[in-house]
């Protein structure tokens, strides 16, 4: 039955897998949705045995660790319970790659205004909280962010006053939501380039 629901959704696991790039910071939102409660990243490289060879790679290199399709499709097979069904799967894996594909294409349209912002503000942390807290929803908008907030946002240290180009884009890969758009948020960032 586990191997089932792999088989049934084949399709859609791979696209996933390929839209997420095998990223387990994507694959652990799949799997905490799929559980309906946040797997610990621990929980979630075991599930995907991931090795101290692919983490030591990713800690030298200062990101996440990457699976390899193999690993994450076990996963798959390995997370399932006794009342699971291919559809419910298919329904979260679905929703999963509609997401994806919908950050793919706002960073696409974002991708001038979000170099030339980063590069104005040479990656200030600060400037870089001014722009999200005028994004964020009501009654947020606007509104300063927590201490440390925007370091978290970002992953990067608690003592990083700037980031990369590169943070800043997985920061808003990350944390897209599916309602958002070009139309609405290439003039956030161009009220800020001003």
């Amino acid at each position: 039955k586990m191997a089932k629901i792999l088989e049934d959704n084949k399709e859609l696991v791979t696209k996933f897998y390929n839209l997420s790039k095998g990223s387990t910071e994507q694959i652990g939102i799949l799997f905490s949705v799929i559980a309906g409660e946040p797997v610990p990243a621990e929980a979630l490289f075991q599930l995907l045995k991931i090795d101290e060879k692919q983490k030591e790679e990713a800690r030298a290199a200062g990101r996440l660790p990457t699976a390899r399709l193999d690993q994450f499709e076990s996963a798959i097979v390995n997370s399932v319970d006794e009342s699971d069904t291919s559809e419910k799967y298919r329904k979260f894996l679905t929703e999963q790659i509609n997401r994806l594909e919908v950050s793919e294409k706002v960073l696409a349209g974002l991708n001038d205004v979000m170099t030339q912002f980063h590069a104005k503000v040479d990656g200030d942390l600060k400037k870089i909280e001014g722009l999200f807290v005028d994004m964020a929803p009501e009654p947020q908008k606007g509104k300063p962010m927590p201490a440390g907030m925007i370091n978290m946002l970002l992953q990067v240290a608690p003592s990083a006053t700037k980031c990369t180009l590169e943070e800043f884009t997985e920061c808003f890969r990350r944390n897209l939501d599916p309602t958002d758009s070009v139309e609405k948020l290439k003039p956030i960032f161009e009220a800020h380039l001003k």
